[in-house]
């Protein structure tokens, strides 16, 4: 029987995944859900150390940074966990070893199950990061490792001159960090100033094929997504300039699906639109009829 599940995180956004799993088994076994944040060796950023002295605040920097940042990520964790079913909750912030300080609670406090992922924030190694090895590897109680899948963690530059569309994007894609631009000039300046996974393009209302060659030029992953530019023609540019996918507005529901195509594709060495034609084949033949087939033709021959 499971009575206490130990949850450790780091802030990674596929800690949704490891949530969900804990939370499950949590209700099934009426069990408690402890959540842990462990900081290594912690170097105070500059604007915290400006908010701790402009605030006068007397405690020790470290402490008052573990409280910023270790709490608020457990907070977001207890209200995800809450929200499905789950009251028996304890949150504890630690400094220290990741790996020992995980195994002495786990120890400490008698937890039948730790429910931890295969890679934490900032590892993009494959296989088992070090905390979550050691863990596996020393722990005496039951330990579950839940994967870290493509999308998870990538950062993505979403560009859209539509309010909704930005918001809607956002919320599909929880697990990514999302940086938003309504406008061409902020889309290039963000390209040019910060490191991104994906880009997602709007084509009309922002030139979506100019920011297309910076994104090229910058090694990001170029994804248009279009519904006044939706035509036969739009499609083959958007391959031809070198874009990774083309996605019709009227299928964003599922852009989480497309973005893993490009990334499974990307990772094995596949062509980038391996799946396109699976994916949208049926609804442009719809959509366009005779004027497709032709295109189609210029499209596979490149």
């Amino acid at each position: 029987m499971v009575k206490k599940i130990l949850v450790p995180l780091d802030g990674a956004r596929h800690a949704v995944r490891i949530i969900e799993f804990a939370s499950k088994t949590a209700r099934q076994e009426g069990a408690a859900v402890h959540l842990v944040h462990v900081v290594e060796n912690t170097e105070v950023p500059k604007g915290v150390m400006d908010y701790i002295y402009g605030e006068k605040i007397k405690e020790a920097p470290d402490a008052v940074y573990l409280e910023i940042l270790g709490q608020r990520i457990l907070d977001k964790a207890e209200n995800e966990l809450k929200s499905r079913g789950i009251k028996h909750i304890v949150k504890s912030i630690i400094s220290g070893d990741p790996a020992a300080e995980i195994l002495d609670y786990a120890g400490y406090n008698n937890v039948d199950m730790i429910v931890i992922g295969n890679r934490g924030l900032g590892n993009n190694k494959t296989g088992l990061g070090n905390v979550a090895a050691k863990v596996v590897n020393s722990a005496d109680a039951t330990c579950v490792i839940v994967r870290k899948k493509l999308l998870d963690d990538k950062k993505i530059l979403i560009v859209d001159d539509e309010p909704d569309v930005l918001e809607t994007l956002e919320e599909m894609l929880t697990m990514c960090e999302i940086v938003k631009a309504s406008s061409f000039d902020k889309a290039k300046s963000l390209l040019e100033t910060q490191d991104f996974d994906i880009a997602i393009l709007d084509i009309m209302g922002v030139d979506g094929y100019k920011l297309l060659e910076i994104a090229k030029q910058k090694k990001i992953v170029p994804v248009m997504l279009t519904g006044h530019a939706l035509s036969a023609e739009d499609t083959v540019t958007s391959y031809r300039k070198g874009a990774a996918s083309f996605v019709p507005k009227d299928k964003m529901a599922e852009i989480a699906t497309y973005l893993n195509d490009v990334l499974e594709a990307r990772k094995n060495g596949m062509h980038l639109w391996w799946r396109w034609r699976e994916r949208f084949g049926a609804f442009f033949e719809e959509r366009f009829g005779t004027e497709w087939h032709k295109k189609e033709k210029d499209f596979l021959e490149d």
